[in-house]
């Protein structure tokens, strides 16, 4: 974390399957808005910002064989990230990612009713990772998933994508980052069907 307070932090473009890509711009907003969330916060370098940096100084090429490379082998190459780090002016990079986005519907009953209520079941699955761009390494690590329930006579109510991520991915640079309780668990992230904000376990 002292490190890190050195020189704004670059942010690759979030890694996501090709039935995801409609929902990267919802969560690269939420990821930037919850590092400025966690205390102390973390100055970055948003992913708009590498694009266009990048892509200014003729790197947008070598940007997309780094990315081609970790979708092949979960590997940062380490010459072409040394190469983008120090075009960036950023020693370290934060690559986001996610693993998984599922709706489904569940039925409830309520017993002192009788009444059966279809409940709207969303749960998310991120990863982010913190490179060192000079090394090649990758120094930090964390994993997690939330789950939210809104029943659908309350879809107005029913809380945001990107307000699930937001809240996971501050708990996971919160919790496994900037307060390093590296012993615990995965971070997780629950909801309640009142279409009150996720909140974590």
């Amino acid at each position: 974390m002292a490190e890190l307070g050195h020189e704004p932090v670059a942010i690759f473009g979030l890694r996501a399957s090709a039935s995801l890509q409609g929902v990267s711009p919802f969560l690269s907003h939420a990821f930037v808005a919850a590092l400025a969330e966690v205390t102390p916060p973390i100055r970055v370098s948003s992913a708009h910002d590498t694009v266009n940096r990048l892509n200014e100084q003729g790197l947008a090429g070598e940007y997309a064989e780094l990315m081609a490379g970790f979708a092949q082998s979960s590997i940062l190459d380490r010459d072409r990230l040394r190469r983008i780090g120090s075009a960036l002016g950023s020693r370290h990079v934060f690559l986001p990612g996610v693993a998984e986005l599922d709706h489904s519907l569940v039925d409830r009953f309520e017993m002192a009713g009788f009444k059966l209520v279809r409940n709207h079941v969303t749960t998310l699955r991120l990863w982010l990772q913190l490179w060192d761009a000079q090394s090649g390494r990758i120094l930090w690590e964390s994993v997690g998933e939330a789950t939210v329930v809104n029943p659908i006579f309350s879809a107005a109510q029913a809380t945001p994508l990107d307000a699930i991520a937001q809240a996971l991915w501050r708990r996971m640079i919160q919790d496994d980052l900037v307060s390093r309780k590296s012993e615990r668990a995965p971070s997780s992230v629950s909801g309640t069907s009142d279409g009150a904000h996720p909140r974590h376990e």
